[in-house]
């Protein structure tokens, strides 16, 4: 029997995070799970896995709590970025912060994930990130205009890390629900 490496879920408090948490536990893989509302991912109570409160936005908390986990289950071998926050309005009339937000959430806190465990993941030579955007990563919607340049960010991060990782075999991928 393999054995399973660590996986590493952001945003995993509810929707898509709190699935794939279910379903990596039911195949045997140790987890870090990042949320604001630890308490959510604890009441899980999922096997060979460690939740810890933090706001993506913490590069510091983010690399704690992966270092943490990895003291315990070895290196990450996957991390999904799935933390985002989606605020709509018009760009004429949306107050400034809410722009700050989605832009620290959405594309500085996939930054703070990647820049943590790149440098283990080229040194190994394997590894997966998964940065989830949006189909507003690559369409256009009215009253979106800060999430839709928060998403086409996502996207063109990701593309641009895939390119410099790839003769490192460390695979960058987007998911875009939409």
């Amino acid at each position: 029997m393999e054995d399973k490496k660590l996986v590493v879920i952001t945003g995993a408090s509810s929707g898509f995070g709190l699935e794939m948490a279910k379903m990596f536990a039911e195949d045997g893989y140790p987890l870090l799970l990042l949320a604001r509302r630890v308490e959510k991912m604890e009441a899980l109570n999922l096997p060979n896995t460690l939740c810890k409160k933090v706001d993506v936005t913490d590069k510091t908390g983010l690399e704690k709590a992966i270092r943490s986990a990895e003291a315990v289950y070895g290196e990450t071998d996957l991390l999904i970025n799935n933390a985002g926050v989606m605020l709509l309005g018009s760009i004429e009339t949306q107050n400034a912060n809410e722009w700050q937000k989605m832009l620290d959430v959405n594309v500085m806190g996939v930054m703070h994930g990647m820049q943590t465990v790149i440098p283990s993941m080229k040194a190994r030579k394997g590894g997966t990130i998964i940065n989830l955007s949006s189909m507003a990563g690559y369409q256009a919607f009215e009253n979106h205009a800060a999430y839709c340049a928060s998403k086409f960010g996502v996207r063109g991060l990701t593309q641009t890390t895939r390119l410099e990782l790839s003769p490192f075999n460390v695979r960058v991928i987007t998911i875009e629900p939409g």
